[in-house]
C-alpha cells in the first residue's frame, strides 16, 4: 500500500513465528522479472569477465534499501547494494565471473619507442588485449581499458590507435563492444604517446 510518504507491505501469507526469541525471516514480496544480460571485462584490472544483469523499471518494485544476496542458477555469487533513493532507470547487478571467457593484456615491444623532440621526450607505448570465447554460444562483450591522463600542463598524452573504441578524453577511458562467436579469438591494439620535458621522471605509463 503506497502513500505519498511511505510504502506499507501487507503480508498475505500466514506465518508461524516460534517464541524462541531468535530472528525469523519472512518473505514480503516475490517478483519474476525480465532482464538484459551482458558480459563486461577490464583486462588492465582483472583478466576475468563478469556477467552483468540489467533490470529495467526496477523502481516500481519499491525495494527496500540495503544489502541484497545475489544467487545465479541456484548458486550464491555475492552481495550487492540496493539504494532506494537512486533515480536511474536500470538496476545493474553483477552475477559473478565467467572463466570461459579468457583475456590477456600485454605490452607490444614493437610499438615502444623513445625520441627527443626539441626540449621534450616523446615516448610511445603499445598494448595488445587478447580475447577468447570458449563457450558454446556467441557472446557480446564490453571491453574497457584506459590510457594515462595528464594532470600537468607540461605533459601531453595522445591516443594514437584504438580502432573501434569509444574514447573519453577527460578520463582516458576506452570502451569496445565486441561480439565473439563460439571458440573465436580477437585482438585489440592500444597505442598512445606521451610527451614530457627532458629530465622529468614519469611513472605508471
Amino acid at each position: 500500500q503506497e502513500s505519498t510518504m511511505s510504502v506499507n507491505f501487507d503480508i498475505q501469507i500466514p506465518y508461524s513465528i516460534p517464541s524462541s526469541g531468535n530472528p525469523e525471516l519472512v518473505d514480503i514480496q516475490n517478483h519474476s522479472l525480465s532482464a538484459d544480460y551482458k558480459y563486461s571485462i577490464a583486462p588492465k584490472v582483472d583478466k576475468d569477465a563478469f556477467l552483468i544483469s540489467i533490470i529495467r523499471d526496477w523502481e516500481k518494485l519499491n525495494l527496500l534499501p540495503g544489502k541484497a544476496n545475489v544467487y545465479f542458477e541456484g548458486t550464491f555469487v555475492g552481495e550487492t547494494q540496493i539504494n532506494g533513493g537512486e533515480v536511474t532507470d536500470s538496476l545493474v547487478i553483477s552475477l559473478g565471473r565467467d572463466k570461459k571467457i579468457v583475456s590477456k593484456r600485454e605490452i607490444v615491444s614493437e610499438y615502444k619507442a623513445r625520441k627527443t623532440v626539441g626540449s621534450n621526450i616523446r615516448e610511445t607505448f603499445g598494448y595488445k588485449i587478447s580475447l577468447r570465447n570458449t563457450k558454446s554460444e556467441a557472446i557480446t562483450l564490453t571491453v574497457e581499458d584506459q590510457i594515462p591522463v595528464s594532470q600537468d600542463s607540461r605533459i601531453e598524452v595522445e591516443l594514437e590507435d584504438a580502432k573501434g573504441a569509444a574514447f573519453q578524453a577527460e578520463t582516458g577511458k576506452l570502451t569496445w563492444n565486441v561480439t565473439l562467436q563460439p571458440q573465436e579469438s580477437k585482438e585489440i591494439i592500444v597505442v598512445y604517446n606521451v610527451k614530457y620535458p627532458k629530465g622529468k621522471q614519469i611513472n605508471n605509463l
